[in-house]
Parts: structure tokens; C-alpha cells; sequence
């Protein structure tokens, strides 16, 4: 099975159709890049995956798991705490970091995997270490958000979300707000999580990484999948008007 399956998902804010009828499957090990223009449902679509938002209708089943079903027409959740039990196999990378600034480095990304998984402290110290280790930054584990740059920002943010051990990785424009430097600080740490299969869906502007680093690129257009391929094909053989627009547009 799919460990992500998404089926005839709408979401409305008031009469506005922020994603209509979306329907998509993740297999295990792919890093699937979003792209589209702003406003097209990309981030949206992530939120409701991680329950920062509740769809209007639609099924999510996350590695088996149903997060929400529709029964006559009505998005039917189960409990707080099945809801909770189940996002944790999501790890979410927010644009702005969302960094505790009160935290090391270090505890930011050993608080949870402590706190919400009850896991034993030096067990997740250890391992908060070597995710330094992975992102580059072991040397910054006593140091506090407010010394670092964007970039390590948000590389910190990406070792946080890989603590909790999730299925899926959702990455929600993580480079959008570094500066060409730091932008591909980040992309090399990326770059390292799909060599490694880790599951991933990013929400990216970033088409050198949609190129280059995805197994499978989708495109979204007011609110809904317009076009999916493999970057080669989808870069290079556009088959969909709208798409052919937006290219053209991000390549001037």
C-alpha cells in the first residue's frame, strides 16, 4: 500500500475552493516536489496531511492509518488523541523556521521525541546529535536560534522533524525565505534525505531541486493537481497549457 493516500480532497475557506478534488498516492521512499503559483493549494494540501487544517471532504490515509473519511458528504475525524497518535508519523518544515527561541539547538529538537513520545532522554540526546552530525551543525548544538543564520535555521528545523522518526516528511517552502547562499545549504541537506529514501513532500518554487532531487514532480493550478510526471518528462514535455504558462513564467 501507498503510505500516503489521498483521495477526492476539497477544502473550502467560506466559498473560496482552496483545493478541489485532489487525489494522490505517495509511495514509499518518493520525494515528490509540489510546484505551482502562489495561491494554487500546494500548502494547503500539506496542512490538511498534518491536520493544521481540516478538510471540507476526502479521505487521507497516512501508512495505513485513516486520518479523515466523508460519510454522506461530512469530513468525519476520529478522536483528538488517534488524530494526534497519527500526525506524529508526519514531520513538518515550516518556511519560517518556527525554531523555539528560548531552546538550544539542541533542545529544540530533543524536546518533542521527550516530551510527546515519552522516549528516554539520553537515547534521544545521542540521536539529536548525529542528526547535527547529518544536517552539518554538531558544533552549533549549544547555541540559540538568535546565533544563527537562516539557513542553519532551518537545518536545525529539518534534524527537529526527523527526531520524532515520522513516515513522511512535509517540507512547505523551506528555502523561500534564505538568500541564494543558505538556500543551497539547505537543498544539500534535502538532497541527503533522498539519497537516504526518505519519504518526502516538498512544496518548492525552487525548480533546480524539482529537477534535480525529485522522483516525481506534480503541478497545481487554482487548487487542484493539473499535471504529474517525472521531472524529465514533466520539465521537458509539458503536456498541459497552463503548465507550458507557468514554466515559461518561472524560467524568464
Amino acid at each position: 500500500m501507498p503510505i500516503l493516500s489521498i483521495e477526492n480532497v476539497c477544502k473550502k475557506f467560506g466559498n473560496f475552493d482552496a483545493l478541489k478534488d485532489v487525489s494522490l498516492q505517495v509511495e514509499k521512499g518518493e520525494a515528490v516536489a509540489i510546484i505551482g503559483s502562489s495561491g494554487s493549494g500546494k500548502s494547503t494540501l500539506l496542512r490538511c496531511i498534518n491536520n493544521l487544517e481540516t478538510v471540507t471532504s476526502g479521505k487521507i490515509i497516512i501508512d495505513q492509518d485513516v486520518l479523515v473519511d466523508t460519510v454522506n458528504g461530512t469530513a468525519c475525524y476520529p478522536s483528538e488523541k488517534e488524530i494526534r497518535r497519527i500526525c506524529t508519523k508526519t514531520g513538518m518544515v515550516f518556511q519560517h523556521f518556527n525554531l523555539f527561541p528560548h531552546l538550544s539547538c539542541l533542545e529544540n529538537i530533543t524536546v518533542a521525541p521527550i516530551k510527546i513520545l515519552k522516549r528516554d532522554p539520553e537515547i534521544v540526546k545521542k540521536e539529536a546529535m548525529e542528526l547535527l552530525e547529518i544536517v552539518g551543525l554538531a558544533s552549533k548544538a549549544t547555541q540559540y536560534p538568535a546565533q544563527l543564520s537562516g539557513g542553519q535555521k532551518q537545518r536545525i528545523a529539518i534534524a527537529r522533524a526527523l527526531a520524532m522518526h515520522p513516515e513522511i516528511m512535509l517540507f512547505d517552502e523551506p528555502t523561500s525565505a534564505l538568500d541564494p547562499e543558505t538556500t543551497n545549504e539547505v537543498i544539500t541537506t534535502i538532497q541527503k534525505l533522498v539519497e537516504q529514501k526518505i519519504t518526502m513532500l516538498i512544496v518548492t518554487h525552487d525548480m533546480r531541486f524539482a529537477k534535480n532531487s525529485a522522483s516525481r514532480v506534480i503541478f497545481m493550478d487554482d487548487g487542484a493537481i493539473i499535471e504529474e510526471n517525472t521531472p524529465e518528462n514533466l520539465f521537458n514535455h509539458p503536456k498541459n497549457e497552463r503548465l507550458r504558462a507557468f514554466l515559461q513564467s518561472v524560467e524568464r
